[in-house]
């Protein structure tokens, strides 16, 4: 018999907590990875390989390394890492280079060939790291979610967020398992959305005398369940 994964476990301890327990897995996750990365392997080939070629993190992932500060030598060393491999790339393919100013010349549009060359060889070392973990924790959860330790911490969180419920679905191989997931998700909905009319209601000018209870922060919890964390979630449709 297979052995359960440690992130079984994690799961458990992690569901009653506040928000999405699979956002909250994820980023803990990534962060672990950028940590690391930063610090204990900053100096290494395979980093610097890494970041050169996906020509740095992410705009996500690197703005979340602002909130790193013990890091920031590791950053600045791979920052510059990422800047000699851009810079080489422009000397070898624009008009400087002596050799290529012919073809410089006469390109179409040269602007269009050079920004080509600059592009990403590899994706943000992040992200995948980000979708790594995804696949791990959605596996995980959906594969033993017939285990009642799940489901009671499953019952005992605020849900998934929209956006891991339907990579949850997805991942569900059995009507059985599709009932329970959507039973529970549904039933945590309601009470998201019975304490949403309850804030509108409070909040009309004409009860201002009543005081708000644990409703008066739905609204944000509402947002980060529909929408899913801002760090593992962008903008829709991509650049």
């Amino acid at each position: 018999m297979a052995s359960i994964p440690l992130n079984f476990y994690d799961l458990v301890e992690t569901f009653p907590q506040p928000g999405c327990a699979l956002c909250r897995m994820i980023e803990h996750d990534v962060e672990r990875f950028l940590d690391s990365q930063m610090y204990e392997y900053v100096n290494t080939p395979d980093t610097h390989f890494a970041m050169r070629d996906s020509r740095g993190l992410c705009a996500t992932h690197s703005a979340q390394l602002i909130d790193y500060g013990a890091q920031v030598l590791g950053i600045a060393i791979l920052d510059a890492s990422v800047l000699g491999e851009v810079m080489k790339l422009v000397d070898q393919h624009s008009s400087r280079k002596p050799g290529n100013a012919r073809w410089w010349s006469r390109s179409a549009s040269p602007g269009s060939a050079l920004a080509d060359v600059l592009e990403p060889t590899r994706s943000c070392m992040a992200c995948d790291k980000l979708e790594q973990a995804t696949r791990l924790h959605i596996h995980t959860f959906v594969t033993y979610l017939a285990d009642p330790r799940i489901q009671d911490a499953f019952r005992a969180s605020s849900g998934l967020c929209l956006p891991h419920y339907q990579m949850a679905l997805r991942e569900s191989t059995t009507p059985a398992l599709t009932e329970t997931l959507t039973t529970i998700q549904m039933n945590r909905w309601e009470k998201l959305k019975a304490e949403l009319d309850l804030f509108a209601d409070k909040y009309d000018i004409r009860r201002a005398d009543i005081a708000m209870g644990a409703e008066g922060d739905s609204w944000r919890r509402a947002l980060a369940l529909i929408s899913g964390s801002p760090r593992l979630f962008g903008l829709r449709g991509g650049r």
